[in-house]
């Protein structure tokens, strides 16, 4: 069997369905990222740490926010922020969307 490939790390798609589901749970943000829960505790953990994204608990859930002015620290990337990224992103699964019938 061929090994599941995916172009963004599992950090990116973490950080990228919680720019589009802010108030996911992590069993609906490992769902959604074909990922296990403890898997996306962990990044949820280091992107939070890391300044990537800020967690409040509103009532019994938690309410992430992207902190869209972090910049990506690899040089190819340059001066590119989260939200250009997840914005560009969203855009071209909007558009694949409306092709499909």
């Amino acid at each position: 069997m061929a090994k599941k490939w995916n172009f963004l790390s599992n950090y990116g798609l973490v950080l990228t369905h919680l720019f589009g589901n802010p108030r996911a749970t992590l069993r609906e943000i490992a769902r959604g990222t074909d990922l296990t829960e403890r898997a996306v505790y962990q990044i949820v953990r280091e992107l939070e740490l890391n300044g990537f994204i800020e967690k409040k608990r509103v009532g019994r859930r938690n309410v992430y926010t992207v902190n869209e002015s972090a910049l990506f620290s690899f040089m190819v990337y340059q001066d590119l922020n989260v939200a250009q990224m997840t914005t560009a992103l969203r855009r071209i699964m909007e558009e694949r969307r409306a092709a499909t019938p």
